[in-house]
């Protein structure tokens, strides 16, 4: 390729990445059409990694069937399925599965698209990849699971979903907390619920010997304490300073919470044997993910050459 060829290839390489982040599927198949290649911006990042976090789904499904790599990595490591997945489109992730791309890629923290989708709460995008056989136990570099970032955050329809896709409730990640100790930390109701329906343990230890019921005295969560202890929370046990759970809250100024555990046995006594078994049947209702779409044929003639701009 001469000098001057290489240069126009270039030039229209470049409006590729334009007409891609734009959403211009005519001029994208123009550009192609002409010789374009897939040129890269300063982050690393390919038209499909553009078109995929807009959400231009034609755009993508044009890229995709002239030949786009699906998986190469911008400089924070991620794919286009993870650009996808930061902002919920679940067409293009959609689309990208059905292309066969990689579920699993990590990026340089740790996260699968799944981590990203569960972190932001997007429920159907969530179901998308768990369908598809996304790794529900993957790790990031913090020791997270996609379940304890949906837990941070509150997401319980997120929840719901990982856990009836298999993720377990009792991962403990880098610091030793499991789902129960994060939502409980950040007082996330609806997903303690969550969590409790699918039998959770109430009494695992992170490292500093705290189970969740430690970390919601301290908080002063009142309701989370109430429905720790109504689920079978045991208020004697001691965390590595030798202090239980009560003797965080009074510790932390917290009266009422502490009148609660004081009563801790009057409580547990209120609890149904089978209100877990009750309460999951109830929950998880309306859970099946679909993720079928159909992608126009289109020739394969789109050559991935790399260029930096």
């Amino acid at each position: 390729m001469s000098q001057q060829d290489a240069s126009s290839v270039r030039a229209l390489s470049e409006r590729l990445l334009i007409a891609s982040h734009k959403g211009q599927a005519d001029h994208v198949v123009q550009l192609i059409n002409k010789g374009a290649k897939v040129a890269i911006t300063k982050n690393g990042r390919t038209p499909l990694h553009l078109a995929a976090y807009k959400g231009h789904i034609v755009v993508v499904r044009i890229l995709l069937a002239a030949g786009c790599d699906l998986d190469i990595q911008d400089d924070g490591d991620q794919t286009a399925l993870h650009r996808a997945a930061v902002v919920g489109n679940a067409d293009v992730i959609s689309a990208l599965i059905q292309e066969g791309c990689a579920l699993d890629r990590q990026d340089k923290d740790g996260n699968t698209a799944l981590h990203e989708a569960a972190w932001h709460g997007f429920g159907q995008s969530v179901k998308l990849l768990v369908k598809a056989g996304a790794n529900v136990h993957a790790k990031n570099k913090a020791g997270n699971t996609a379940l304890h970032l949906a837990c941070q955050n509150g997401h319980a329809q997120s929840s719901k979903v990982l856990l009836l896709g298999g993720s377990c409730p009792d991962s403990k990640n880098s610091v030793g907390d499991t789902c129960l100790h994060v939502s409980a930390r950040y007082n996330h109701v609806s997903v303690i619920r969550a969590l409790l329906s699918a039998i959770c343990s109430v009494t695992e230890r992170n490292h500093a010997g705290d189970t969740a019921l430690h970390i919601a005295a301290a908080l002063n969560h009142r309701k989370t304490v109430r429905m720790l202890l109504e689920a079978g929370a045991d208020s004697r046990i001691k965390n590595n300073t030798g202090e239980t759970a009560l003797d965080q809250a009074r510790e932390n100024d917290n009266p009422e919470v502490a009148l609660l555990l004081t009563k801790a046995p009057q409580v547990g006594k209120d609890l149904e044997p089978n209100m877990t078994h009750q309460m999951r049947n109830n929950i998880f209702n309306n859970s099946n993910p679909d993720c079928t779409i159909v992608t126009p044929s289109i020739s394969r003639h789109f050559e991935a050459f790399i260029f930096q701009v």
